[in-house]
């Protein structure tokens, strides 16, 4: 079983986008999400 871990994302779309692109292509099987994925500002540069 592959498990991912993801966290302090910050709102940062393409950052999550890409992320989630890259658990596809190595086939992860479940994700553990340790939190900050909307403090800050949504979609920062």
């Amino acid at each position: 079983m592959r498990i991912a871990v993801l966290s302090d994302i910050h709102g940062n779309l393409a950052a999550l986008e890409a992320v989630v692109a890259d658990f596809r292509r190595r086939g992860v099987d479940a994700v553990v999400n340790l939190g900050d994925s909307l403090s800050g500002p949504l979609l920062p540069r």
